[in-house]
């Protein structure tokens, strides 16, 4: 009988753990790579599940490598640093280039990380003498794990921050205190223009802090363009054309919907219809949205198979498009159906009331500012100030629940 090899090179019987989890790593930074080069639309509408997968597997693996010594602690440590980057938008690659190049590169990152673990890996499987428990590799990498779970925290909040800026165009703040909504003022020839950041839903003191503003002393004649999509062939499901499931949303967070938080009188307007009572302080109300049925076929479809996905959603749900709809048709739904389409009426009513009034107020969603910013410019408006009020304020949530 040939007696054991005593060779360090050669692998001892069994298991080889580093072949295993380093094919495995490889394989899934492969198909994350792959899902986002492949994907068409923004990356944000990444809907593979391939991201989940690796999460998972990185977690995994951390874990067994606080009691397994075998593991090189530079690829397992290494792996989870680039993985939460990854998983955190980007983050800090992002302040330099845009969203879809920093994951990229955080990706190739990746797989170049694990080739470089795989291919000795198979040469050399597992290290002998055979690893097993150790007590100082498990102070270390507990430690080091502990570190990196806790430096995650501020990582995913960073590149979230970031992200909302960016998408928003500033006009979404996100802090650890709350969610703040910007309103920049534009000025021309002695008309000014309010680009207001809105919510469907918000704290009470938000919608009551811009009435107040409505309702102040001015030199001239306010005009507020409102937005609000309306469904008169009703297509839409019922929650939604009613406004019920921002209602209901509203309701269990102690929150107040746009529907009634906005435009309601700040003072007691008696007998007088709410709307009356604002004309008296000469400010008009003027709907410049769309309806449903202006949108196309394809967008009609799309939009009301979405919504009534979100009427039941649940886990499936958000890592696939309903309908069989593709990433692309659902960015091209969102900007140039319910983004674009929306502005372009927006500017056509403008267009036709801007002489009669000196301030007009544009509270849309932010969603909608970014472009029409660029539009205002265009005609020749020039920013001269902005201001914060915040939607949601965190610690009244957290009390509140």
């Amino acid at each position: 009988m040939s007696e054991p090899s005593s060779n360090p090179e050669i692998a001892p019987p069994g298991l080889n753990w580093n072949r295993c989890f380093a094919g495995i790593l490889t394989g899934l930074s492969l198909w994350v790579l792959s899902a986002d080069l492949l994907h068409e639309a923004h990356i944000l509408l990444q809907t593979s599940s391939s991201g989940l997968f690796l999460a998972l597997f990185i977690w995994l693996w951390i874990s067994v490598a606080v009691f397994y010594d075998g593991f090189p602690k530079r690829y397992v440590l290494g792996a989870t640093v680039l993985a939460t980057l990854r998983m955190s938008f980007g983050w800090p690659l992002i302040y330099g280039m845009d969203l879809r190049t920093s994951c990229l590169l955080l990706d190739v990152m990746l797989v170049a990380l694990a080739l470089t673990y795989l291919i000795p890996a198979l040469r050399h499987p597992e290290p002998r003498p055979p690893a097993g428990f150790s007590l100082r590799h498990f102070v270390i990498m507990s430690s080091a794990g502990a570190v990196l779970m806790l430096g995650s925290l501020p990582v995913n909040y960073f590149g979230l921050v970031e992200i909302i800026a960016d998408l928003s165009g500033g006009y979404v703040a996100l802090s650890t205190r709350g969610i703040d909504l910007q309103e920049r003022v534009f000025a021309k020839d002695g008309r000014q223009v309010h680009l207001v950041g809105m919510a469907h839903i918000g704290d009470q003191g938000f919608y009551q802090t811009l009435n107040r503003h409505l309702a102040a002393p001015g030199e001239g004649k306010r005009l507020v363009l409102v937005e609000g999509v309306t469904d008169s062939e009703q297509l839409l499901p019922e929650s939604f054309a009613t406004g019920e499931i921002y209602a209901s949303l509203a309701a269990r967070l102690g929150l107040v919907d746009q529907a009634v938080g906005f435009s309601a009188k700040p003072r007691t307007a008696g007998n007088r219809q709410a709307v009356d009572s604002w004309v008296v302080d000469g400010v008009d109300f003027h709907r410049a949205d769309i309806d449903i049925r202006e949108l196309s076929p394809e967008h009609r479809k799309r939009l009301i198979a979405l919504l009534t996905s979100l009427e039941t959603l649940n886990l499936a749900n958000l890592f696939k498009l309903p309908d069989d709809m593709t990433a692309r048709e659902f960015e091209d739904l969102l900007v140039k159906g319910l983004l674009q389409q929306r502005n372009d009426r927006l500017m056509e009513v403008f267009a036709v009331t801007e002489p009669e009034y000196t301030e007009i107020y544009i509270p849309w969603g932010a969603a909608h500012l970014p472009d029409l910013e660029r539009r205002f410019k265009a005609l020749g408006y020039r920013p001269v100030s902005g201001s914060h009020r915040r939607v949601l304020d965190f610690g009244n949530l957290f009390r509140r629940s």
